[in-house]
């Protein structure tokens, strides 16, 4: 039987965005622009009233969950990470990511396998709800493969209250329901790096246990930010670039990657966070918009009408923060 969304969005809620080197490869931290070097945002770093029990506090927070430091990685402008782990740079030089040997954790605690096994004990609920992971979202499967999404949306007014908490916003692309081993995005986030700034970074995930990520870059509350993920060329679908751009500094971070399979799993926008047991831990501007979302085959002929379903993958979990996803043929609002 076709396993369900709402199953599969618990398995994206911990399979959204703290980035980090490998240790030895990339070094403990490093410099999102020339002015910034950013420390990775790790389980430790929330409050102590809503870490994930069951989870090593030494884990990273990450778009996709809870990962060991050993299975984030990032990839360099100008290199680009193949299906068989392989980092090419520009100048054809090859180095190899760590194989990734820990297991990592959805949001409900599940512990996930680098094999993709996993074994279902999902930590105690705290005395005081908390979310972790997709909490509303506007996506549909399609019937021909996939070959470009882009959509423009705006960084929101920082959380009037800022207690550790991360919270992402993406359009992205995956397999499909039934197949959901990997997800390109472009991510925004709050607090992602250790730091109560907004930054922008492209993400891959998770084959074989290891996230990847590139940049990341700050951006700043009102920077209007485009998000690209597409094939490199036209019904040539081997190689994609996840492009995150600020286009009011001009900036953008990009991580060039082979996929897994034909991404027929389309996104046009998600709320996603960790560590919130407040409405005021999200941004204290809503509703959120991502207009212009354009979704395009491997031809590049756009997609008309695409049939956007909302999801609320939080469910009951609180805060009930007035949820609400209303779409149009090119553009996601998300209220909360």
């Amino acid at each position: 039987m076709k396993p369900s969304i709402q199953s599969f969005r618990s398995w994206k809620g911990a399979c959204a965005l703290v980035v980090m080197a490998v240790l030895g490869v990339c070094g403990v931290t490093q410099a999102a622009d020339s002015a910034t070097t950013f420390t990775p945002k790790a389980v430790a770093d929330f409050n102590s009233n809503v870490r994930p029990q069951g989870v090593p506090t030494d884990y990273l927070v990450t778009p996709n969950g809870f990962f060991s430091p050993s299975c984030v990685q990032r990839i360099n402008e100008g290199e680009t990470l193949h299906a068989d782990g392989r980092i090419e740079a520009a100048d054809g030089s090859v180095r190899m990511a760590a194989a990734c040997t820990q297991a990592h954790y959805r949001f409900d605690g599940t512990r996930v396998e680098p094999n993709g096994s996993f074994f279902m004990s999902p930590v105690q609920a705290r005395a005081k709800p908390t979310i972790n992971g997709w909490v509303e979202d506007a996506n549909y499967e399609s019937s021909v493969n996939i070959g470009k999404i882009v959509a423009t949306w705006t960084v929101p007014s920082t959380p009037t209250n800022q207690s550790g908490q991360t919270d992402y916003f993406f359009p992205g692309l995956e397999q499909n329901d039934s197949n959901p081993e990997s997800i390109l995005q472009p991510v925004l986030g709050y607090d992602a790096f250790s730091g109560t700034v907004w930054t922008l970074s492209s993400w891959n995930c998770c084959v074989s246990g290891t996230t990847y990520y590139s940049g990341p870059i700050n951006v700043n509350v009102g920077d209007t930010i485009l998000g690209t993920t597409q094939c490199k060329a036209a019904n040539s679908c081997s190689t994609w670039t996840i492009t995150s751009k600020d286009v009011t500094s001009g900036k953008s971070t990009t991580l060039s990657t082979d996929p897994y399979g034909n991404l027929l799993w389309v996104f046009g926008g998600v709320m996603e966070v960790y560590g919130v047991s407040s409405c005021n831990q999200l941004p204290a501007s809503s509703p959120l918009k991502y207009s212009s979302i354009g979704v395009y085959n491997t031809s590049f002929s756009q997609i008309s009408n695409p049939p956007w379903g909302a999801d609320y993958p939080v469910g009951a979990t609180s805060p009930q923060c007035s949820y609400n996803v209303s779409t149009t043929s090119s553009s996601v609002t998300l209220t909360y």
